[in-house]
């Protein structure tokens, strides 16, 4: 699980592969099945570092491979 909020931290601050951040999504999604925990924890990501992994997911997910960059 940790791994994949430090590729969620590395696409906004440095930028992330988008092959890696999938990978490590199914790894978290193997952790937490419900959609509910996983939005939960995706709320309290976000109140505590301003980054979202739902977006992150997203972006990931439309350019399935590549560098992907979020924020400023």
């Amino acid at each position: 699980m940790l791994s994949f909020l430090n590729q969620v931290e590395a696409a906004y601050e440095k930028g992330a592969d988008a092959s890696v951040i999938l990978t490590s999504y199914k790894e978290f999604k193997m952790v937490v099945k419900s959609k509910g925990q996983e939005r939960q924890i995706d709320r309290e990501f976000e109140e505590v570092s301003g980054y979202s992994t739902y977006q992150v997911i997203k972006v990931a997910k439309e350019k399935g491979k590549g560098v992907i960059r979020l924020g400023n």
